[in-house]
């Protein structure tokens, strides 16, 4: 169960939801309550994959069109690089680690699922600047998906 606690009015409240379920819960074993910030939501999801579909079908890299999942590993690398010479590095940032026969290094991409919410919408904004940057033309549906998420945000 997520209970989000907004702002101060809120606090109170959610905080007495929170004892109210522990005291229910506890009575069939220890609970954990864990406190973080939110996590992206299904709808940023839909929003960063139709931006990446739309960039995959238009854009090549020397000549060459890669499918929407080479996309998005090369979008996120390049979104995490940008965050971190902003001086805000993701919360759960990518990682490069030997291989096993320590021959070579993997390069392990953040994941999508592990954004904050903040971060997810500025990996939005940074899809559609990158896209407008390399030409795209978003058509309508996309353009719609993004108005939506604007106004949403």
């Amino acid at each position: 169960m997520e209970i989000i606690i907004g702002d101060q009015q809120s606090l109170r409240e959610r905080m007495l939801a929170v004892w109210n379920l522990v005291c229910r819960g506890i009575q069939a074993g220890p609970v954990v309550v864990t406190l973080g910030r939110p996590k992206r939501d299904g709808n940023q999801n839909r929003h960063f994959h139709a931006l990446i579909g739309e960039i995959a079908q238009q854009v090549t890299v020397m000549g060459k069109r890669y499918r929407p999942e080479i996309w998005k590993a090369m979008l996120v690398d390049a979104f995490e690089q940008e965050c971190e010479s902003m001086g805000e590095p993701l919360s759960k940032p990518g990682q490069v680690v030997p291989s096993l026969d320590g021959r070579r290094v993997v390069t392990v991409r953040p994941s999508t699922t592990d954004l904050k919410k903040r971060e997810a919408a500025a990996f939005i904004e940074f899809l559609y600047a990158q896209g407008v940057d390399m030409g795209v033309t978003f058509t309508p549906p996309t353009i719609e998906i993004y108005e939506q998420y604007r106004e949403a945000k």
